[in-house]
């Protein structure tokens, strides 16, 4: 299987792209954020990897950006203030690498 490498776009020409390609969800700006149900990472349409194409292996598409994460627009959802406040709570707790303070 070819590696596909993300196509380079304007950003006026990648915000048309998710409008085009994202047939789940509207989007109005690149800045738009979106929570990834695969990877539980947050992304922005400034993110997301546009790949195919003609001449690029396959119809133009959208994955997401996050390393080893190859989910599609149906995957990502608009984060909502619990799904914010809950990834606030994790990433605000100190690791301790599964052993008990002491």
């Amino acid at each position: 299987m070819a590696l596909l490498f993300p196509i380079k776009l304007s950003d006026d020409d990648k915000l048309e792209a998710l409008k085009r390609l994202d047939q789940f969800r509207k989007w109005s700006s690149l800045e738009e954020k979106r929570y990834c149900l695969v990877c539980s990472s947050i992304i922005t349409g400034r993110d997301i990897q546009v790949i195919g194409g003609t001449r690029g292996m396959g119809p133009l598409r959208m994955i997401c950006p996050s390393d080893g994460c190859h989910s599609i627009p149906m995957d990502w959802v608009r984060p909502t203030d619990e799904v914010l406040a809950n990834m606030s709570i994790l990433q605000s707790k100190p690791s301790n690498n599964g052993s008990e303070p002491t």
